[in-house]
């Protein structure tokens, strides 16, 4: 179950706790990243700032890498005292103001947000058994300017993760020619036949910290190759093994779909966890 945020930094300004800052103040013109903390340090960090910067860009917002560095770890200094050893930290870089209407004042500086929460309590049976998934109904609209991004536009999530309350974990997201794209918090990755595959990000979709890491660092590392093409839902269904990934909780097998195929954990999957966990002793 999630938790509200414990303590928010605006620019370098410590506020009260929100639990709104999700769904009132951040789903506008800006990024973010959502970042794994263990014993309060960010062991990806540089992966997210890396790619927060590189997505600011592309929606017209300028940043700076070693700026958002120096504030993520002054954040962090000052919440050592009581930070428990394991949260979330999510760093929001919104664009700083409108010159009227919908253009932006490119002059202005960016606001910086980051926030802290304790990491949620997972469900015994998604760690034991497997995650729970179903396929949303809701379809991902194409937009190959945005594909990839993690902006703050999340109404595709929220609408499709409306469908259900607590039977399910997650869902699985399709485009609108059915295709698989991801679920509605992260990346996809199925054992096929001739190896692993993940979908294809090109017109709509989230390119997650987590999915690359896999693609660039794990897979060599315990000499897997892995395809990254189209994927039809049939291949899911069908597939000896399969997992979701994103960078706050890691690898997380599936274990049931909606309505009745089910999975054993395959050790493929268990081996890349265990590389992910000697890389990074926080995804154990």
């Amino acid at each position: 179950m999630s938790s509200p945020y414990e303590r928010v930094m605006i620019d370098y300004n410590f506020v009260s706790k929100s639990s709104d800052l999700d769904h009132i103040n951040m789903f506008g013109h800006g990024v973010f990243e959502t970042m794994r903390i263990f014993k309060c340090n960010a062991p990806l960090l540089s992966y997210h700032v890396e790619r927060l910067h590189k997505h600011s860009k592309r929606i017209y917002i300028q940043t700076d890498i070693q700026d958002l560095r120096e504030r993520v770890t002054y954040f962090l200094s000052k919440l050592r005292p009581t930070c428990s050893q394991r949260g979330v930290l999510r760093l929001t870089v919104a664009s700083g103001g409108s010159a009227g209407g919908y253009r932006v004042e490119r002059a202005c500086k960016p606001n910086c947000i980051i926030s802290y929460r304790s990491l949620p309590t997972e469900h015994k049976s998604s760690s034991s058994k497997g995650m729970k998934m179903r396929v949303c109904d809701y379809r991902l609209p194409r937009n190959p300017f945005l594909s990839g991004i993690k902006h703050l536009n999340r109404l595709d999530q929220i609408l499709a993760r409306s469908e259900w309350d607590e039977q399910f974990d997650d869902g699985i997201m399709l485009d609108q020619d059915d295709s698989v794209v991801e679920t509605t918090f992260g990346n996809i990755f199925f054992r096929s036949p001739n190896g692993w595959v993940t979908p294809l990000i090109d017109e709509c979709g989230i390119e997650g910290v987590m999915r690359s890491l896999i693609v660039k660092k794990i897979m060599p590392m315990v000499a897997e190759s892995i395809d990254i093409r189209k994927v039809e839902l049939y291949e899911i269904k069908d597939c000896s093994e399969w997992f979701v990934c994103n960078a706050v909780r890691g690898i997380l097998p599936v274990g049931f779909l909606s309505p009745n195929i089910s999975w054993s954990i395959g050790e493929n999957t268990k081996k890349l966890r265990r590389a992910l966990s000697r890389l990074y002793p926080c995804y154990i």
